[in-house]
């Protein structure tokens, strides 16, 4: 008897679901004013990766002061460019960043400072795909897929 068959869920039953919860978006970058698609990460992307987003994180805990966040030591620097490589190929769908970029992606230093500032602020939530502050907001409901 087949997996399908015993109604046993696979990992592309899980990979699905997972697909359709995630909007892809088109965003154009700040400093190169021009549009890439992405799509944000769930809450739990974060999680995993010990990295909350801010409105969650603000919900949960006291908020961190930039002290906690600098990092401190040249580990703390390479788990930071790690996290960042990470949240750069989960959240660019084109043009892919990759760190041994083949056809059709790019490596990750060529993104300016100011779209990659803009690209992490916006996977967390705090930016909309417009630009516009969305820090404020308070609520989770970027998250939702809504």
């Amino acid at each position: 008897m087949t997996e399908r068959e015993n109604h046993i869920a696979t990992l592309e039953d899980f990979q699905a679901a997972h697909e359709l919860d995630r909007r892809v978006e088109r965003v154009v970058l700040p400093k190169l004013g021009k549009a890439v698609l992405m799509r944000r990460p769930s809450p739990l992307w974060f999680i995993f990766r010990g990295h909350l987003p801010q409105s969650l994180a603000a919900a949960t805990f006291s908020p961190p002061s930039a002290e906690d966040l600098a990092p401190k030591t040249t580990g703390d620097l390479e788990r930071l460019a790690c996290w960042v490589t990470e949240l750069l190929h989960e959240v660019m769908l084109q043009p892919r960043v990759s760190l041994s970029p083949g056809p059709g992606e790019i490596p990750p230093d060529l993104i300016a400072d100011e779209d990659l500032n803009f690209i992490i602020r916006w996977a967390m939530g705090e930016v909309t795909s417009e630009g516009r502050d969305d820090s404020s907001a308070g609520d989770l409901a970027r998250f939702r897929g809504e």
